[in-house]
């Protein structure tokens, strides 16, 4: 968006306040988004901006440039949300906020076939500790037996409860 903007100023064209003032507010939650991933508001709001964005300068650039230089765009654009999905599928591994460093963890997405009040009758049933994240997982931590156990029963259970 940026370099679209460059351009049109090359060209001449001015461009509202507004938008400038998205464009660097999308840079820095970006920057904030790199550190800390976990924040969805935040990941929601920088779509928004961008959307924003878009919505305003790709007709402004059709317009004054061309419909090969949107097309260009366009196609960045989704190269960069290709980007991001690859990005979000392989998260680093980082220790997690809440969990002591002196046991091992695992992270479940809480989903339809793991509920969260299955997940807690487990994780007590094996003597796991566990924490509800924000992101819609759950945290269990605790000894390495206990957390292959968990994974175990766990595995069996919703295993059973497909068959039924």
């Amino acid at each position: 968006m940026a370099d679209l903007i460059g351009d049109l100023k090359r060209r001449g064209e001015s461009i509202p306040s507004r938008i400038m003032n998205d464009l660097r507010s999308v840079k820095t939650m970006i920057e904030i988004a790199k550190v800390d991933r976990s924040n969805f508001n935040l990941i929601r709001r920088i779509e928004e901006y961008l959307n924003n964005l878009e919505s305003y300068l790709l007709p402004l650039v059709r317009e004054k440039i061309g419909e090969e230089y949107v097309n260009a765009i366009m196609e960045k654009l989704a190269e960069a949300q290709r980007d991001k999905t690859a990005f979000e599928q392989k998260r680093e591994k980082k220790f997690p906020v809440g969990a002591p460093r002196d046991k091992d963890w695992i992270r479940i997405k809480l989903t339809e076939e793991t509920p969260l009040d299955m997940i807690r009758q487990i994780s007590q049933e094996v003597g796991l500790e566990y924490e509800i994240l924000e992101d819609g997982y759950i945290l269990l931590y605790g000894r390495k037996e206990q957390i292959k156990k968990f994974v175990r029963v766990t595995a069996r259970r919703t295993a059973r409860d497909r068959t039924t």
